[in-house]
């Protein structure tokens, strides 16, 4: 998924600028030649407890669970709960206590890279689930709350088979009780003064659903997906109806059970601030950034290396602009590409990758502008993640209400190589083709996988035939706004600087823009750290790779070595570049 500030920056000369403790370095412990069949059988028994526990992860995950030893008919058919119950809990710790169980030097590369990556997953599991933690999380947040998830979930919900259909209804009328669930939820938190929210724009929101309802897109693509189905018109008609039936009844009713339950807690809902504002926050906030990051970096070391970053951007902005360029290079702003249709962007992005990635099997794809009630400001694009087994086309949807469909935008050729090529569905294909362990599709770090969609957006301007200059200037101003709004982050979520301090201290940017990037900041604390601090960490392996290496340096085999272990901490990245560079030098 991209996501996006709008943040103009008045580009100047002259621009200045308690976590965890570090996870073990385990280079140095011995590693078996051979694979250890008892951890194998592990990891397959994890995918199937995982699996069976909740539908949502079993449907996601797999076209036919029976054949990875998955039984259906063990699971239950609903969305889950809100809160970890006491059944997910008692698994989470049975499987990290069997993990516990196994010696690592037992075990060979690639089991110890996931080894290694469960054990980070599961310590960060325990530390967010403290009871000081409980009621901080954000329900309604304005990029990924309750509202907008249920529309994106059902609109792109697939439907593979007929016998899908029957589990799809059962989700949709169970929506009631999931969206009841989230408002005793946020009752709680309006008991503990920790309900913070836009309430204006959570109930517009909700609202716009509603209003939708005759032509929404929730309906439109569920009924599309029946008829792709190609049964006989007479059920086709009656599941149409079935489906028809439980949106009108449970999921568009659900909309105004949201609305009505805020309203109640109107008066309990806290004005919009960072998370510092909360007690406990700030430690919260902390976790929360070692989630979206996948480092164990501390906030001070985080903003250090985001000031540094600054610093040398600025340097190189300064080294280009010069009395007898200054005008030209300020033209940056006017780049475009020559493109006459969203489509071809992919098709040459597709044709040209492969010159700095390495080379996967041809991709198949659908590429579609979301519909109105889909979009989210804030949310650019999104790559639907396909299931393990997924014998279907990758989709990609983009938003054009927002952001507009012009094929000669820089933009929008950057938004198609972050979801597209060599992006999340490169990068999907890539996993595809090298993956061991179903498990691996289950090692998550937005870190790292938002990380390096956004790096491959730069990455892709190479094979554009535009003025080099020009394009290191649109980098530049790009990378000096990603990195200021980190420090606007932390700054508000971590220091605690409410709106006026907010303004004061970022005042080379239009101050009615930064009230704006301040609620958003505060409703979506740490989001964007997957996307600009995993793309610094990326970029930083890439130049300590090129400094050690010099001419040796490669970029297909500097970008195999980033891939190769899929979505896992960046400790776990920063061994394979190590190795890369060891090998080559």
């Amino acid at each position: 998924m991209k996501a996006k500030i709008a943040l103009i920056l008045a580009l100047t000369l002259g621009l200045s600028a308690c976590s965890a403790a570090p996870a073990k370095n385990q280079t140095d412990q011995p590693i078996s030649q051979q694979a250890n069949e008892q951890f194998t059988k592990y990891l397959n028994d994890y995918v199937v407890e995982m699996a069976e526990s909740d539908f949502t992860t079993m449907h996601q995950f797999f076209e036919h669970p029976e054949n990875y030893g998955i039984d259906p008919e063990k699971v239950e058919v609903t969305l889950g709960s809100i809160e970890p119950d006491e059944e997910s809990k008692a698994l989470e710790k049975k499987l990290s206590d069997q993990l516990d169980s196994f010696d690592r030097s037992s075990l060979d590369e690639r089991q110890q890279t996931i080894y290694d990556q469960l054990q980070y997953q599961f310590d960060q599991s325990q530390q967010e689930e403290e009871e000081k933690f409980r009621y901080l999380g954000n329900m309604w947040s304005s990029m990924n709350g309750l509202p907008q998830t249920l529309v994106s979930y059902f609109s792109e919900y697939e439907l593979r088979q007929e016998s899908d259909i029957a589990p799809l209804i059962q989700l949709i009328n169970d929506i009631p009780r999931y969206t009841k669930e989230a408002l005793t939820y946020s009752e709680k938190q309006a008991e503990n003064d920790t309900l913070m929210l836009d309430y204006e724009d959570t109930i517009q929101s909700c609202q716009e659903i509603l209003n939708s309802k005759e032509n929404s897109a929730v309906t439109a693509e569920l009924m599309k997906d029946v008829e792709q189905l190609d049964l006989d018109p007479e059920k086709t008609i009656q599941y149409e109806k079935q489906i028809k039936d439980a949106l009108d009844t449970s999921f568009f009713p659900s909309y105004q059970l949201m609305i009505d339950g805020l309203t109640k807690l109107k008066d309990s809902i806290q004005p919009v601030a960072g998370m510092a504002s909360l007690e406990n926050g700030k430690e919260y906030y902390e976790l929360l950034v070692q989630q979206y990051t996948g480092t164990t970096d501390s906030i001070e070391t985080i903003k250090k290396n985001v000031e540094n970053e600054i610093d040398e951007i600025s340097t190189q902005v300064s080294s280009l602009l010069t009395d007898d360029n200054y005008d030209m290079i300020l033209n940056y702003m006017n780049l475009k590409t020559d493109f006459e249709n969203v489509e071809d962007i992919l098709v040459f992005l597709n044709e040209n990758y492969d010159r700095y990635f390495p080379q996967v099997d041809a991709m198949k794809y659908d590429l579609q502008p979301l519909a109105d009630d889909q979009s989210q400001e804030g949310i650019v694009a999104y790559f639907m993640i396909p299931a393990v087994d997924s014998t279907t086309d990758y989709r990609i949807r983009y938003n054009r209400r927002d952001y507009g469909d012009d094929p000669s935008a820089l933009s929008l050729y950057q938004t198609l190589a972050h979801e597209g090529i060599p992006g999340h569905m490169y990068q999907a294909q890539y996993n595809k083709e090298h993956f061991q362990y179903t498990i691996e599709y289950f090692l998550s770090n937005s870190g790292f996988s938002e990380g390096y969609a956004t790096y491959v957006e730069n990455q892709s301007l190479k094979f554009l035939d535009l003025d080099p200059d020009l394009i290191n200037m649109y980098v530049y101003e790009d990378l000096l706004n990603n990195n200021y709004i980190l420090l606007m982050d932390i700054a508000v979520n971590y220091e605690g600087l409410n709106l006026e301090e907010f303004q004061s201290t970022f005042d080379m940017f239009d101050p009615t823009a930064l009230e704006s990037i301040y609620d958003q900041l505060a409703g979506n604390p740490g989001v964007f750290m997957s996307y600009y601090y995993g793309y610094n960490k990326i970029s930083n392996l890439r130049e300590e790779a090129k400094e050690a290496l010099k001419d040796s340096f490669d970029d297909v085999e500097f970008n195999n070595a980033l891939l190769q272990s899929g979505s896992v901490n960046f400790d776990l990245i920063q061994q394979n570049i190590d190795k890369y560079i060891k090998d080559n030098q």
